[in-house]
């Protein structure tokens, strides 16, 4: 049925066994009678088997390369490469008996002969399996085969913020602000454990399809730094993804650095998500890292003019050079973002008496911030807006108050401009004004006289009357 090419394919599959041999000869089977009789070259059996389901292109091109072992490494089928760095090798793979997916990380055999570097391996990435956060990419199992060494993680299907803002350019303020509070989340409880990743970047956050964000290479990162340490020194340019998101302190010993490098990193990233570059672009890789040391970073505003003024603001905070100066943890920048927004969707909401759009309002600080925004965006004194507080709101409340007046009630009197200045008031400052004593002048009706009132006057009249015709006459 087959060419000699498709036969010598055919022949390393069934070596490779990636297939069970059942449902092999079912699929060859199907392919015949979708043949039916004319030759099948080897793309069309390749073709054939991938959209069956029993092969991945990564295994195609392997079995062309003439490469039919290595597929399995301990109860994982390999499915296919998802990246290399300067430390690891990512694998997509199948539990053989669960058949679930997970992402495997597969050392460098060169680091296996060092000991110290296996030792903090193990450590360090059963510290990372003990995390189980929403924000973070849960490591399952660490695992050898001979020489062999890996991690079993969790596969998240989706891409990295790198490649979406490469691709698709920077995210809206709120986006962005979102998916930076996803990850001071999941930092909070990696540093509650006292780990510090010293790696947060874009590329080490993942986006999932349903829109959650997960922090890559917790805890790898860890002995990953302390061997990369030198490698900056050195201007090693394995280093210069890292370079581009690395705090002041780091550079300088980054075994000497606490949790606030990665709030420094986070706002870099913050930084990288809302213009499409990192704070210094420009550059050679030592001349970027000594400008993380000694200089500002362009304003976001020569990027982003429409920026909000309150995002900018915390993210210079989270890029300050003095570790004293930044947010003393994740949980309280998580906060500071999240509070931030709340006040930009209240002055949404009380501005157009409407609810809050898709993006953060752009431009000056919005009306209320005099009110409610702190004057440091780090302080954690909240001003809550309350839910469905809108002006509509305000104004029904505001007719409550006893001191609206029925303007139709009282022609001719200035009540009109009276009532248009409570209804702007609020029920707190109704009351005030109740308790100054507020008093409002209307016109009183004539009480209604009774009948038999009435009556008495009448014949009363009528004897005064007649006795001053009486006493005239005697006159």
């Amino acid at each position: 049925m087959a060419d000699q090419s498709a036969k010598s394919f055919l022949s390393l599959l069934e070596k490779s066994r990636i297939v069970a041999d059942g449902s092999l000869k079912s699929a060859l089977k199907d392919l015949a009678n979708i043949a039916d009789g004319e030759k099948v070259n080897t793309e069309k059996l390749a073709s054939h088997l991938v959209d069956s389901g029993l092969i991945t292109r990564w295994h195609v091109d392997k079995l062309l390369g003439g490469k039919y072992k290595g597929f399995f490494l301990g109860k994982f089928k390999l499915l296919g490469h998802l990246g290399t760095g300067g430390m690891s090798s990512v694998y997509l793979a199948e539990h053989k008996v669960s058949q679930q997916t997970r992402a495997i990380k597969v050392l460098p055999r060169k680091r296996v002969s060092d000991k110290s570097y296996l030792g903090r391996f193990y450590r360090e990435g059963k510290a990372a399996a003990a995390l189980n956060h929403a924000n973070v990419v849960r490591i399952y199992d660490i695992c050898n085969e001979a020489d062999t060494h890996y991690m079993v993680m969790e596969h998240v299907k989706g891409a990295d913020l790198y490649e979406m803002v490469k691709e698709h350019g920077p995210f809206s303020p709120e986006t962005a602000a979102d998916y930076v509070m996803q990850a001071a989340s999941g930092l909070t409880h990696a540093h509650e454990k006292g780990m510090v990743h010293r790696d947060i970047k874009p590329a080490n956050l993942l986006l999932t399809e349903e829109g959650v964000v997960k922090i890559l290479d917790l805890g790898l990162a860890l002995f990953q730094q302390e061997e990369e340490e030198s490698l900056t020194v050195l201007h090693n340019e394995k280093v210069m993804g890292t370079a581009d998101y690395l705090s002041p302190e780091q550079a300088v010993n980054s075994h000497n650095v606490d949790h606030r490098a990665d709030i420094y990193s986070l706002g870099c990233t913050l930084y990288f998500l809302l213009t499409g570059k990192p704070p210094f672009s420009q550059g050679s890789l030592a001349q970027r890292i000594a400008m993380h040391q000694t200089q500002q970073p362009p304003s976001l505003f020569e990027t982003r003019p429409d920026l909000p003024v309150e995002l900018v603001q915390i993210c210079e905070k989270m890029m300050h050079k003095d570790p004293n100066d930044r947010y003393r943890d994740c949980e309280h920048l998580r906060q500071s973002i999240a509070n931030a927004l709340a006040r930009q969707r209240s002055a949404v909401t009380v501005g157009n008496g409407s609810s809050y759009g898709a993006t953060l309002p752009v431009g000056a600080p919005p009306r209320s911030s005099k009110r409610s925004a702190p004057s440091n965006p780090g302080e954690t004194s909240i001003v809550k807006a309350q839910a469905g507080q809108t002006l509509t709101e305000h104004r029904r409340r505001a007719t409550d108050s006893p001191f609206v007046i029925d303007t139709d009630a009282v022609p001719d009197s200035p009540s009109a401009s009276v009532s248009s200045k409570v209804l702007s008031r609020s029920p707190v400052s109704n009351r005030k004004i109740a308790k100054e004593g507020l008093k409002i002048r209307t016109r009183k009706r004539p009480k209604k006289v009774p009948a038999w009132l009435v009556g008495m006057v009448v014949i009363s009249m009528i004897f005064i009357l007649v006795a001053v015709v009486i006493f005239t006459a005697q006159l």
